[in-house]
């Protein structure tokens, strides 16, 4: 069972991104963790190409949790 709402044929950036906010305005904190579990889950099941995508949604919620830049990192 994927997250209601959430179209899996993302494949570009910007849809990577758009996933990745609609999960941190569903979720907040848990984002990141709700993305990994359904990696996980696709990747079980072999769905090697599902895995990926909700792999880079991690990532990006990952980083739209992110409360400091890394070092060096420019912020506005």
């Amino acid at each position: 069972m994927g997250i209601a709402g959430l179209d899996m044929s993302v494949t570009n950036e910007r849809k990577i991104w758009e996933a990745a906010i609609l999960l941190v305005s569903r979720h907040g904190d848990q984002a990141t963790d709700i993305a990994e579990r359904e990696a996980t889950r696709h990747h079980r099941r072999h769905d090697e190409l599902t895995s990926t995508v909700w792999c880079w949604i991690s990532r990006a919620t990952a980083e739209l949790l992110r409360e400091e830049p890394d070092i060096g990192e420019h912020f506005h």
